[in-house]
């Protein structure tokens, strides 16, 4: 803020008391008794407690006699992640943003970033500006995952509101994989991220991005402190009822692969102990279990700007007798199937992916009708990454209706 210090610093004593102003009539915030600050930046002494991966896109501008760092896609992607914050295990993060055109822009909170064998992986949950939403969006090898989790999209009303050209407090609190995000209202969150959408698990840095392309956003008056628990200890928000009853949830994946393996694709048992060569090593085949909501995240094996592209889904369906059965598909990948190593069909790409597909006659699944034979069938699933805003499937294996 005008007037006060430089508060560009990394934290090792105890706060005496923070007051985050209140809006629409709230009541200030007092922190939790006992927490202890890791880092603070009010953006007055320059940008040295930040790193920026991409390079341009950021700067900080004087704003209504402020000092606050503006974020804007330039030719690359702009990531902003907090210097050491690596070593940070559970932590509250506080701020203000600012939306100053009423343009497509966002803010994504980037939480457990990391880059591993090459690829960058991160939770992400992002505030739409200009529609004045919340949307979770985790990021795989770069790659936008929102059309894999559509359900956790949460409208922003009321004291929650984004409105062009006013500042808005935020804090995202993130224990273990988890996240939860408050904005204007920063005793409820807005949003609760489950452990699944954080790709790296509960481990890498925070920071902040802005819409790739989209217009500038402004943040100040960041705050971390670290985080004994959240503070919401309640349902989910939003509390979808995930029902998986009829979900295939137990696979297993072989890859990435650089190529197509036709011999995994006709083979009409599995062999779960073969290997296949690629790009110069040699892929088993091994365990790869559905998320909570039944869904096959695939962004989590296949590359999206690497060469390693291509992954095979195995799961088994018992059957007592020789039947006719369908499997029902909700996805945003490309896929090719087969079952008993008979080719079924392609399934293309939808705009989402939704857990309920089948039992909400709003999102309709993709059908196939396949004969499954007595005992153990084979469905084996071919993915290949490479393409935007894709990443992960739904099956259910349903008797015909």
């Amino acid at each position: 803020m005008s007037g006060a210090p430089p508060r560009t610093v990394v934290v090792t004593a105890l706060l005496t008391m923070v007051l985050t102003p209140g809006v629409d009539g709230q009541q200030p915030r007092v922190p939790d008794e006992g927490s202890t600050p890791l880092f603070a930046d009010d953006f007055e002494s320059g940008l040295t407690g930040w790193r920026f991966p991409y390079g341009s896109g950021h700067v900080v501008v004087e704003y209504e006699g402020n000092r606050a760092l503006r974020l804007e896609t330039a030719s690359l992607p702009v990531l902003a992640v907090v210097v050491g914050s690596d070593s940070w295990g559970d932590v509250r993060i506080e701020g203000r943003v600012l939306f100053s055109d009423d343009e497509h822009n966002y803010l994504g909170f980037i939480y457990r970033y990391g880059v591993d064998d090459g690829r960058i992986d991160f939770g992400s949950v992002y505030i739409k500006g200009n529609g004045s939403y919340l949307q979770a969006n985790p990021h795989y090898d770069t790659n936008v995952g929102r059309t894999v989790y559509p359900e956790l999209r949460a409208d922003l009303t009321g004291r929650r509101a984004i409105r062009i050209g006013e500042w808005q407090t935020f804090a995202l609190e993130v224990v273990g994989a988890e996240a939860h995000l408050y904005v204007g209202d920063l005793n409820t969150p807005a949003m609760t991220l489950p452990a699944s959408a954080s790709p790296r698990g509960p481990q890498g840095s925070f920071g902040f991005k802005p819409r790739n392309p989209g217009a500038a956003v402004l943040i100040d008056d960041i705050r971390v402190t670290d985080l004994r628990e959240f503070r919401h200890q309640g349902p989910r928000i939003p509390d979808a009822p995930y029902d998986r009853p009829e979900h295939a949830t137990e696979w297993n994946v072989l890859g990435p692969l650089t190529r197509h393996a036709p011999d995994v694709e006709t083979a009409s048992a599995t062999d779960l102990r073969r290997s296949v060569a690629s790009g110069g090593r040699v892929f088993r085949w091994r365990p790869f279990e559905a998320d909570e909501r039944g869904a096959v995240v695939t962004g989590r094996v296949v590359d999206f700007r690497g060469d390693d592209r291509v992954a095979y889904f195995h799961t088994a369906v018992e059957s007592d007798t020789e039947r006719v059965a369908e499997l029902h598909l909700s996805t945003v990948d490309d896929l090719a199937i087969w079952v008993n190593g008979v080719f079924v069909g392609f399934a293309a790409r939808q705009a989402y992916a939704w857990w309920d597909a089948g039992s909400n006659p709003e999102h309709p699944p993709l059908r196939s009708r396949v004969t499954l034979q007595p005992g153990t069938n084979h469905v084996i699933v071919r993915v290949v990454g490479g393409t935007y805003a894709t990443g992960g499937f739904f099956l259910r294996v349903v008797d015909p209706g």
